[in-house]
């Protein structure tokens, strides 16, 4: 059981296999990020969807190798139990999936995606820790519904949970995003696409540390 009141990150980074579209930039990425800067208030989370059933574990494993940072709060997309037997921090739900966590996953830091107050509901019910709210606006690199500033304002005062905005958040937006009640940033192509991964975190963090006065 987790034994101390969870704190939501200000940045999750999201390295995602499928976008990648090459598994050397995928796991290069994961291995750059090692050398952020040991703040607990960043996250980096790890996504492989398209891995067959039977490699999901090892790939996982690979992943928590590779990723050397301790002081960084590393995140699982996907199955709990993945989660926990591989030696991640946190496990992170798909709004499809959100679930409370079985008791040998219950020591893990929570967090789901969120839509709809119907989703948002089922992950407060689950004990999820906080949750990622999107897509906030147009991601460009895939079809979604983009949901906006108002539903983000509207959903994030709605719950005691932790929100963090999603969806097209980079330096351009993040002051727009920085205006609600979003405790956080979720960014993906923003990481994955710098030439600096390392640099792009940092900044977007400085940047909403900025706006948001603190």
């Amino acid at each position: 059981m987790k034994s101390t009141v969870v704190l939501p990150p200000e940045v999750v980074a999201i390295v995602d296999l499928e976008y990648a579209h090459d598994f050397e930039h995928w796991i290069q990425t994961i291995r750059r990020l090692s050398d952020l800067p040991c703040d607990p208030t960043l996250c980096v989370q790890i996504r492989a969807k398209s891995v067959p059933p039977n490699e999901v574990e090892a790939i996982a494993r690979l992943a928590r190798e590779s990723f050397k940072n301790s002081s960084i709060k590393l995140s699982w997309n996907g199955d709990p139990a993945i989660a926990s037997t591989c030696g991640f921090d946190a496990c992170h739900q798909p709004q499809a999936n959100i679930c409370e966590l079985p008791k040998e996953s219950a020591h893990l830091i929570h967090s789901a995606s969120v839509h709809d107050d119907v989703s948002l509901g089922r992950a407060e019910s689950c004990g999820a820790d906080f949750v990622v709210f999107g897509s906030v606006f147009d991601p460009h690199w895939k079809n979604v519904q983009v949901q906006g500033l108002d539903e983000l304002t509207r959903l994030a005062s709605s719950t005691k949970l932790p929100v963090l905005a999603i969806g097209g958040v980079n330096l351009d937006t993040v002051s727009r995003v920085s205006r609600t009640d979003a405790r956080g940033i979720a960014c993906l192509s923003g990481v994955m696409d710098a030439p600096n991964p390392v640099e792009a975190v940092v900044s977007l963090q400085k940047r909403w540390r900025h706006f948001r006065g603190t």
